[in-house]
């Protein structure tokens, strides 16, 4: 078992492509983030992103990313979990003497986390449970009063504004708020509104895989909510994705939000697998 390091996004996908694509919905994370990087490689912040995989042989067993300054990214596909975490901590120590956390396959992810905090003396602030899901037809369902739209860049107040709100709720703070910049997505259509009368529930349409695409920063201000907006705008985002040409969409839930989870389902979204988020005490904190 060894570890591969690659300098950048396109060099991981022509080695680790296949393996990634052959459940897009499950990898979608980190696809579809390789996939962006390959042209805008600092989108996400200054210093490079860092990619490494680990081998069993010939066998991809397992694949790891970063972009500064955000948390760590693990994909498994394979192999003995412990060893292959073992070399995972080793290839990570080697690059980061700190990250803010990690992402990914649950069982890769629990041991990792276990075995990086024993390492660097570090603690677990927040944990979050996640389950991946994935739509390939939107039910038929009635939607709320208002109407379905693309937001403009008249509108990159609004968005910001409920961008850090939505990074609030999902148990983040104002102070660690990732600060990559809103204007691409906006200019590319890829945030969208339900209007009521106003503006009124907003979600993101982001990181496409060759037959898949995301949906993300689903928000309702807490005034609006128990509403169906959220519920209409989701499932409009994921009939125009549908209709974009892709096969697929896929989101990603905070299982301690059975509404949300709830909404999905009507939707269409089937549960794909569990992922698993932790945030560890910076130095700094």
């Amino acid at each position: 078992m060894n570890i591969k390091q690659y300098s950048n996004a396109k060099e991981l996908l022509a080695h680790a492509g296949d393996n990634l694509s052959r459940d897009e919905a499950r990898y979608g994370l980190i696809l579809g983030l390789a996939r962006f990087l390959i042209t805008s490689p600092h989108h996400y912040g200054r210093e490079d992103p860092w990619f490494c995989s680990i081998m069993t042989g010939k066998d991809l067993s397992a694949v790891a990313m970063r972009t500064p300054p955000h948390m760590m990214l693990l994909a498994y596909f394979s192999g003995n979990l412990k060893n292959i975490v073992e070399k995972l901590i080793t290839a990570v120590s080697e690059q980061y003497s700190v990250i803010p956390g990690v992402v990914g396959d649950k069982e890769l992810v629990d041991i990792f986390t276990k075995l990086w905090c024993e390492k660097c003396d570090v603690e677990i602030v927040d944990s979050m449970a996640q389950r991946i899901y994935r739509l390939d037809k939107v039910n038929d369902i009635t939607l709320s009063p208002g109407k379905f739209r693309v937001a403009t860049m008249a509108e990159k107040t609004l968005v910001k504004k409920w961008g850090r709100a939505f990074h609030v709720d999902i148990g983040g703070t104002v102070r660690n708020m990732p600060q990559s910049d809103i204007t691409p997505i906006i200019e590319r259509g890829w945030v969208f509104l339900w209007e009521d009368g106003k503006p009124v529930s907003m979600a993101l349409k982001t990181r496409p895989t060759e037959k898949g695409m995301t949906v993300g920063g689903v928000y309702t201000p807490p005034e609006l909510r128990h509403r169906g907006y959220a519920t209409s705008c989701v499932a409009e985002l994921s009939r125009n994705i549908l209709q974009s040409g892709k096969e697929f969409c896929m989101l990603y839930t905070d299982l301690a939000n059975p509404t949300s989870n709830s909404i999905y389902k009507k939707i269409g979204y089937k549960e794909v697998c569990d992922s698993v988020q932790y945030t560890f005490k910076m130095p700094s904190a």
